[in-house]
């Protein structure tokens, strides 16, 4: 009916430019300049829309600096992660799977676009992987995820990973792990660190978490000797680098094993899901899958909830209405 989101938030955006630019990287011969500046002229069309920003994120100007540091990062970490891009086109790669083949609804297709499809490095097998920016860490149980295994229903693959690009804000303090982008000093591309003491010169930094357990025991209290003594010990057990050789954010990789039941049973409830759009379709009867108390409370963050409950006041304050020549039915983000 042509009703979407009043005020979208950044991250969406900011996630489909980093993509872009780690797929620019791989298709261009691991240019990192060049992918950088993919990532810089995609964001720059977002420079001015009315978006929401997350707490950690606060702006546009914020996000810019951090999406180039995960592709720089990303350029440095590859070649230690557990899979290799021999196919540059492998991504957003499009399947056509057909639900119901040899019946009254043959024809219908489960479509999916998988954003990386690699192989693992150890057993030589194609793996599915999904890519995500967020602002916390990577869940635990992967092989529950139900896009992952939805994937490897339709492809028939076990193995599935998440390729997590973890957004850490901006603001270093002491004791925050950092990754070094550029050498300083006798410090690599790729090397952790932990940061001791943040001050005008930079960030003081040491290979071993332990010495900064130690000096929070060792150094309690802001007297003048206390701050004194910190001090020195900083100087004697760390080294100083400059902000902008490093960075907070981080990438993970998780990866997991599908079985064969945990796919079928997936694709059950696909199948479920496809029929009753079917039936509700010929029927002209789209039953509200409700609820509003724990843990079933979906509805109280659901964007469409104003014309649900027949609240003309809510929904104008949440939605506004495209003209259906504006529509676009056949694009993935519609």
């Amino acid at each position: 009916m042509g009703w979407t989101e009043k005020q979208e938030g950044a991250a969406k955006f900011f996630g489909i430019a980093l993509e872009k630019a780690i797929t620019f990287w791989h298709q261009r011969r691991k240019d990192t300049a060049g992918a950088v500046a993919e990532f810089v002229r995609l964001w720059a069309e977002h420079k001015d829309k009315p978006y929401t920003y997350a707490k950690t994120d606060v702006d546009w100007d914020r996000l810019n600096l951090t999406g180039q540091e995960l592709v720089r990062l990303y350029a440095i970490k590859y070649p230690k992660f557990p899979y290799t891009v021999d196919n540059p086109l492998d991504f957003q790669v499009e399947t056509n799977f057909e639900v119901f083949p040899g019946t009254k609804l043959a024809g219908i297709e489960f479509t999916s676009y998988i954003d990386l499809v690699a192989t693992t490095k150890d057993t030589n097998r194609p793996v599915i992987i999904d890519i995500k920016t967020a602002g916390k860490s990577i869940p635990e149980f992967i092989s529950l995820d139900p896009q992952l295994r939805s994937y490897s229903w339709v492809k028939g693959w076990p193995d599935v990973a998440f390729l997590w690009f973890r957004k850490m804000g901006r603001s270093v303090s002491s004791g925050d792990t950092v990754t070094v982008l550029d050498p300083y000093a006798d410090y690599a591309p790729g090397d952790t660190a932990t940061v001791l003491m943040v001050d005008d010169f930079g960030l003081w930094l040491t290979r071993e978490r332990k010495i900064y357990e130690d000096m929070a025991e060792k150094f309690v209290g802001k007297s003048k000797a206390v701050e004194a003594a910190r001090a020195e010990y900083i100087k004697a057990n760390s080294k100083n680098v400059p902000e902008r050789f490093v960075t907070k954010q981080r990438i993970q990789y998780g990866s997991a094993i599908i079985a064969k039941e945990s796919a079928e049973d997936i694709g059950r409830k696909n199948k479920r899901d496809v029929a009753n759009i079917v039936r509700a379709n010929e029927t002209d009867d789209w039953t509200q899958n409700s609820g509003v108390r724990y843990p079933n409370d979906r509805c109280t963050s659901f964007m469409m909830r104003g014309i649900c409950a027949d609240r003309p006041d809510l929904r104008d304050m949440l939605l506004t209405r495209k003209q259906m020549d504006e529509l676009e039915f056949s694009s993935e983000e519609e």
